[in-house]
């Protein structure tokens, strides 16, 4: 029989994932072509969860933060979609058309609102199209196993360390200290997606800084040891 992990594992299908989709190498122009981009002030709510599903949202700027409603009321916070993302389309194809998620902007945006069944039509006669939501899907559903797998028994300085991995792994770039994490994030969104206050996240990289893990350069982080990163994340 083989080994069961156990609830607190996170997947082992690969390096974790990043949780905030910006700057993606999709092409959604086939899609957005005849309309025109409209401007979102930060913390506008585009859709809520349940709603009947009017409008596919093609992220230009900025970022969108998508969320969920618990069984006991609690709002959680999923990922965040940005540049080249796409929001309100997880029910374009389940009957009933209705949102499974909310999504607020996290930032001042800009986004193409499309119509759905404008959408939906185009991507059942576009293989490239289709391919290229297929693959995003993925992503997003990895996103998901790795989120729900991080709950529960994990401590608060595991789910950061892991989506600091996750960050590192998708927008890392050489820096002449270590790894640098080109998206800058805001200790808000990183306790959100971990279901933290922002001042947890600042005490927790505050003492990866002075284990020299991580440092902070700005808005941005430095990964200065990678595989003392991931052992943390291990414990």
């Amino acid at each position: 029989m083989p080994a069961t992990l156990p609830p607190s594992s996170p997947p082992r299908d690969g390096p974790p994932v990043s949780a905030w989709l910006t700057a993606l190498d999709f092409e959604w122009s086939e899609l957005t072509r005849g309309y025109r981009p409209q401007a979102v002030a930060n913390n506008a709510l585009l859709f809520g969860q349940g709603l009947p599903l009017d409008a596919v949202y093609v992220v230009q700027a900025g970022r969108l933060r998508l969320t969920g409603d618990s069984v006991d009321g609690r709002k959680r916070h999923l990922m965040i979609i940005g540049a080249n993302g796409l929001a309100g389309d997880c029910g374009l194809f389940l009957d009933g058309g209705r949102y499974l998620v909310s999504a607020e902007a996290a930032t001042a945006a800009v986004v193409w609102a499309l119509p759905a069944a404008a959408v939906a039509a185009a991507l059942q006669r576009s293989p490239v199209l289709m391919r290229q939501y297929a693959a995003l899907s993925a992503l997003r559903y990895r996103i998901m196993l790795q989120h729900h797998a991080l709950q529960g028994a994990n401590s608060a300085g595991r789910r950061v360390c892991h989506h600091l991995l996750g960050l590192m792994g998708s927008y890392g770039t050489p820096h002449r200290d270590g790894t640098l994490i080109s998206v800058a994030f805001t200790k808000q969104e990183m306790g959100d997606l971990c279901g933290l206050s922002r001042v947890s996240v600042s005490q927790i990289l505050g003492r990866l800084a002075r284990q020299g893990v991580v440092a902070e350069a700005g808005r941005h982080v430095v990964v200065l040891a990678p595989d003392r990163l991931a052992a943390v994340a291990q414990t």
